[in-house]
């Protein structure tokens, strides 16, 4: 018999841009949420105490309504987390926004490795709603997309920013200029650094144009991604996380 469990007032209400028609309460409900983490082994990221772990759900115990989640990277964030009381967890597998709330996490040994155990949330927010967080893709080495342009010839554009339902690319090419939404760019490579490489239709969706303070013009077409095969779309939820880990490590604590 599943567990019953205690809900805590400050959780059950916590600020959630979700609404809260996707709410799951019941202990059977989050267990098929967080075992969709477990099989999929979606990338989760844990907030607590002005850190942050990037983690994945090991396993799920919907008999006691407590679910074990993997150690972070980082030794100093492993040994702060038990003292937290409040962890907030975030994914977006299969660009599902997943998030929820745990008052605490106990850390355990499971398989021969570190990891936390905690109860099953009061409430988890799971948002059959295609949401699509962005990251800035890296500058200094950037990452790129070409292929076949649409009358002939090729293109090579840089990426300006990176989804798990497209990009935006930037260029000073006068061609893209001229292209409207729905025009479908076949065959694209994006390379994407040390993620290697993915081949993908993009459909443009948001062409515009900009004007710099040395009056040349630039042009950023923001594309999504005709399909995305469950590989292309593990790489691209990876770099995603990775990009935006890294952004938060960078950015000045409060």
């Amino acid at each position: 018999m599943i567990a019953d469990l205690l809900l805590d007032t400050d959780a059950a209400e916590q600020a959630t841009d979700a609404d809260s028609t996707f709410a799951q309460r019941h202990p059977l409900q989050i267990a098929v949420c967080l075992r969709k983490l477990m099989a999929g082994q979606d990338f989760v990221t844990v907030e607590f105490n002005g850190r942050q772990i990037v983690t994945q759900v090991l396993d799920v115990d919907s008999r006691n309504a407590r679910f074990i989640f993997d150690a972070g990277s980082t030794a100093d964030d492993n040994y702060a987390l038990p003292s937290a009381r409040r962890l907030i967890f975030r994914s977006l597998p299969g660009g599902i926004h997943t998030e929820f709330t745990t008052l605490d996490a106990n850390p355990i040994t499971f398989e021969g490795r570190p990891a936390f155990e905690a109860s099953f949330p009061p409430v988890l927010y799971y948002v059959q709603r295609r949401e699509f967080f962005r990251v800035q893709t890296p500058v200094l080495d950037p990452y790129l997309a070409s292929g076949p342009y649409v009358d002939g010839g090729s293109f090579r554009l840089e990426l300006q920013d990176l989804s798990l339902g497209g990009v935006a690319l930037k260029t000073a090419d006068e061609r893209f200029g001229s292209l409207d939404s729905g025009t479908v760019l076949r065959d694209v490579m994006l390379q994407l650094g040390s993620f290697g490489t993915l081949r993908l239709d993009l459909e443009i969706v948001a062409p515009r144009q900009l004007t710099t303070p040395k009056g040349d013009r630039r042009f950023v077409i923001g594309c999504k991604f005709v399909q995305t095969p469950g590989p292309a779309e593990r790489t691209l939820q990876r770099v995603v996380t990775h990009l935006e880990t890294r952004r938060q490590a960078l950015a000045p604590r409060r």
